[in-house]
């Protein structure tokens, strides 16, 4: 017997067939069939959270954890719209995110009911695949379409790269105390998964390349951990006209890379031309550094690979050559038997480089004074080994990129697209997905803005957030530009003497404040012990310090 709702009992079922089990549903009306087949008939892992921004940016970091897809679920109307910035989050970042909107009927759209809206392919530009499935069943084409579109929209979230599909779902009334009748099996279809190689004409004319360049620049962007991955960069890096520049995104451990652009960057001799490549080679996602974008767009580059299963067309530094469209370990495994190293001092320029800027780091950071630059030595120093760090936008995560690492600490940033909204709910979500003991850095604007993160239940313990709190947007005090314009504190910094403490009390974290450098590392002794409650640090440091401060520590590695 055919029936109306045969499309989510489709997308249900064959979620649970592809062991897709995680659905974080916001609550409402018109979403209650979404929440009857997932949760009450079939048991999903469902939570609800409230906030659906909150609740996407939570279920992007337990997709981020898990490496398979994680569904939200919400009503209709601007419900909908408050998905759209972890959308894009994921898009740009490639996780796996299972969209499902609850939607009117279709005859009612623009017709002023409530809640009502144009949901189809209302994220068209950030999202991989979006279907709407039939709001009535009644032929067996209906049914065979509301399939297929179920297996499309599963498979365009895996492949080729990860992203988020939007499946958008009508449904007429009654919405509740539907007697469900029995459904015919779902059929399903996968994508079978190719790993592309290189012909042989490709390797020879790469490999001619390769061995005509004598100074090698490869930069990794934003990756997740691969051992596998590390062991076949570290063996290049062994070539002397190879240098290996990550950041710590790029989750690449090791002294055979060179993990601190900024700093390298600002202590260039003015004669830079040794340091610059005739070979660029580029792979990851996004780069944290402007400067070393700006530094190569100006550079004569004569070739640059860029190795992308996806972003064919990615030419960040304004030189592409070569596209080749392939995983970089992929490409690594193949192509490094085809060459041989060189004699050359490329390798030597660059450690000589970064040495100096190390002494020079070490040298300042030893004179600074209380600051975000000095808060951040401090975290750095006492954060135990084994944490994964979530970093908020857009001070911390550039902070970051200055320092050496005790340990091998596992990094990730919501760098697809870089904004402050949702880091707080992403590290949540992170936190309880991995339930590996996990630390968030962030500073107050992002922290005050995501605050709903907190108003959680599934909050794990394991969680740790250290606020810098320097009283506003601390980056536009650094920045050229916004305090020239007269309405730096108002319209940039959003200046503000706003306190975490009564957030952390209302929902019920542990929290600890500290002021100068002595309360700092006192809270920090006790903030990391195994607590029954996530626990929140407060950092008060000077704003027109930590920019001055800033400022005085690339002047000082530039020689000035």
């Amino acid at each position: 017997m055919l029936h109306d709702r045969m499309g989510l009992e489709y997308l249900a079922e064959l979620m649970f067939q592809r062991n897709i089990r995680h659905l974080v549903i916001s609550p409402g009306s018109r979403n209650a069939p979404i929440i009857d087949a997932f949760c009450k008939r079939r048991g999903f892992d469902c939570k609800a959270i409230v906030d659906e921004r909150s609740a996407a940016f939570f279920a992007l970091g337990m997709a981020q954890q898990l490496q398979q897809p994680v569904a939200i679920a919400c009503t209709s109307g601007t419900a909908v719209l408050n998905f759209a910035p972890a959308i894009a989050e994921a898009y740009y970042q490639r996780i796996p995110l299972l969209v499902l909107t609850a939607d009117r009927p279709v005859e009612f759209i623009d017709q002023g009911d409530g809640q009502t809206i144009r949901q189809q392919n209302v994220f068209a530009n950030y999202i991989k695949k979006s279907v709407q499935l039939p709001q009535s069943i009644k032929t067996g084409d209906d049914l065979w379409y509301a399939n297929r579109l179920v297996s499309e929209a599963l498979n365009a979230a895996v492949y080729p790269a990860a992203g988020p599909v939007h499946i958008n779902l009508p449904f007429s009334e009654p919405l509740y105390g539907v007697s469900i009748p029995e459904t015919p099996a779902a059929k399903d279809f996968h994508i079978e998964e190719t790993v592309p190689s290189l012909s042989a004409k490709a390797i020879n004319s790469l490999e001619k390349e390769w061995q005509g360049a004598k100074r090698k620049l490869m930069i990794a962007g934003q990756l997740q951990p691969s051992s596998s991955l590390e062991k076949r960069l570290k063996d290049l890096a062994a070539d002397p006209s190879v240098v290996i520049l990550t950041e710590a995104t790029s989750n690449l451990n090791g002294p055979e890379f060179i993990a601190w652009i900024d700093r390298c960057l600002a202590a260039l001799p003015q004669e830079d031309s040794d340091y610059k490549p005739d070979l660029l080679i580029t792979f990851g996602g996004a780069v944290v550094s402007k400067r070393i974008k700006g530094w190569l767009r100006k550079a004569s580059v004569k070739h640059h690979w860029h190795i992308d299963p996806v972003d064919l067309n990615m030419d960040t530094y304004q030189h592409l050559s070569r596209i080749i469209p392939m995983e970089a370990e992929a490409f690594f495994t193949q192509f490094r038997p085809a060459v041989e190293n060189l004699s050359a001092s490329f390798t030597t320029k660059w450690s000589e480089l970064s040495a100096r800027a190390r002494r020079i780091h070490a040298e300042f950071l030893s004179e600074s004074p209380f600051c975000d630059l000095k808060i951040f030595e401090k975290i750095v120093e006492n954060v135990p080994e084994g944490y994964h760090i979530q970093l908020a936008n857009s001070t911390p995560v550039r902070y970051a990129q200055l320092f050496e690492y005790p340990h091998a600490f596992r990094f990730y940033s919501n760098r697809g697209v870089s904004g402050i909204d949702g880091s707080l709910s992403t590290a949540a979500g992170a936190a309880l997905a991995s339930g590996r003991n996990t630390l968030m850095i962030t500073g107050d604007l992002g922290f005050f803005y995501d605050s709903n993160a907190l108003w959680n239940k599934y909050l794990p313990k394991n969680l740790k957030i250290i606020m810098i709190n320097n009283g506003g947007g601390g980056i536009f005090r650094y920045i050229d530009g916004p305090d020239q314009t007269g309405a730096l504190e108002e319209f940039f910094e959003a200046s503000h003497d706003t306190s975490a403490e009564h957030i952390a009390r209302a929902f019920g974290l542990s929290f600890f404040l500290a002021s100068d450098m002595e309360s700092l590392q006192s809270q920090l002794s006790v903030f990391f012990h195994e607590s029954e409650a996530p626990a929140i640090l407060e950092i008060k440091s000077p704003a027109a310090q930590s920019a001055a401060t800033l400022r005085a520590y690339f002047q000082n590695l530039a020689g000035k």
